[in-house]
């Protein structure tokens, strides 16, 4: 039995439990590595933490948002094996990311479509969203909001 279209609108809005994610050095210095970008250096500019890559953007939001690949893929009927595919990615710096800083990533599903292609067949684009706020060292007050990263998956539908 397939993933039936109501129970895929009925996904959205659902929340993520989210969590915290720590650009560590280590990683920020192996992230700029790979990517084939200056390392980081010790201090930043003013005196300020160093600036990370902005693929960290990406990294702390599916890193913290709580749930596994697998558990997400199952929230619409599907495992890894069924052949989801990363859709589109959009991601908002509003500020840059420090290394050695946290962010709290709150986020969830925001879209969700049924629809049929024509050598593809029936296939669901799902839409999710992920915020990342700083957490503040010094105090309980709400962290400055850094990034948004928006991203979709493909879930291929072969017996809708």
């Amino acid at each position: 039995m397939g993933f039936a279209e109501a129970d895929l609108d009925g996904q959205v809005g659902r929340a993520f439990p989210g969590g915290t994610y720590t650009v560590t050095p280590w990683r920020a210095w192996l992230l700029a590595d790979t990517v084939l970008a200056p390392p980081p250096s010790l201090i930043g500019d003013g005196g300020e933490a160093p600036v990370a890559h902005p693929l960290f953007a990406w990294m702390a939001a599916t890193g913290a948002m709580g749930i596994t690949w697998d558990e997400l893929f199952s929230w619409f009927g599907a495992t890894a094996a069924d052949g989801p595919v990363f859709g589109e990615h959009e991601t908002t710096l509003h500020r840059p990311l420090r290394v050695g800083a946290s962010y709290r990533v709150s986020g969830g599903i925001v879209s969700a479509q049924r629809k049929v292609g024509r050598r593809t067949g029936t296939f669901d684009v799902v839409g999710y969203s992920m915020d990342l706020h700083e957490v503040p060292t010094d105090g309980p007050a709400p962290g400055v909001h850094v990034a948004t990263c928006w991203n979709s998956i493909v879930f291929p539908r072969r017996d809708a």
